[in-house]
């Protein structure tokens, strides 16, 4: 997932909510082909998501993003993230969960960690050496401002090795901002999937951000 050698920071994409899997499927298609992405982060549809969905839907999405160069990652749920031949997975859970899937799955898959409160939980997440930390909300469902989540993004990469992902927001000042910390990745959801000149327009216009940088 990670390149050392490569000097720009990478695209992380976020799936949307999304109504009919196929469709959806076709548009992931065309979005990874218009620009470069080094991760997709496979979201449940819903918070209630039933496991047989969730994992059919990881199944078919992780083949596209694979076929494409981009890690599939699937969220917190391990068993499906192996039953989909996903790379990895991303864990928004405690301290002690991560620890325990590292030790099952690294260095055999790639494990992120999310939910970054803070400078100490950083740390704490950090010492347990997962693959990346992200930094935000990658489902801009919180009200409050994500510039203490880019602040944090932006103190990580200047200080510590593990890769961080910084989370965009929905404006394409938002990724300016988030590329501004320095983030190997920034993170991106709402801007790609409800920009006004459609997903791949908008992955595009966030890559050039980063080859710009």
């Amino acid at each position: 997932m990670v390149d050392k050698y490569r000097s720009a920071a990478q695209l992380y994409l976020v799936t949307p909510q999304f109504d009919e899997r196929t469709e959806f499927a076709g548009l992931l298609d065309r979005v990874l082909q218009a620009a470069q992405v080094a991760a997709l982060l496979i979201a449940p549809r819903s918070q209630g998501d039933a496991s047989d969905s969730y994992q059919n839907d990881c199944k078919l999405l992780a083949s596209i993003a694979q076929k494409h160069g981009a890690a599939a990652l699937t969220l917190n749920d391990t068993q499906i993230s192996g039953r989909a031949g996903a790379d990895g997975i991303h864990l928004t859970g405690n301290l002690k969960e991560l620890k325990d899937v590292i030790g099952r799955f690294q260095p055999a898959k790639i494990v992120g960690a999310g939910t970054i409160r803070d400078r100490h939980d950083a740390m704490e997440k950090g010492e347990a050496l997962p693959d990346y930390l992200l930094f935000g909300d990658m489902f801009e469902t919180e009200e409050t401002s994500p510039d203490s989540a880019l602040e944090l993004a932006a103190w990580w990469a200047d200080l510590f090795e593990i890769p961080c992902v910084a989370m965009a927001g929905k404006q394409l000042k938002d990724v300016e901002n988030a590329v501004a910390t320095r983030a190997d990745f920034i993170g991106l959801n709402g801007f790609v999937w409800q920009h006004a000149d459609g997903p791949e327009a908008a992955i595009k216009a966030a890559h050039k951000l980063l080859q710009n940088d």
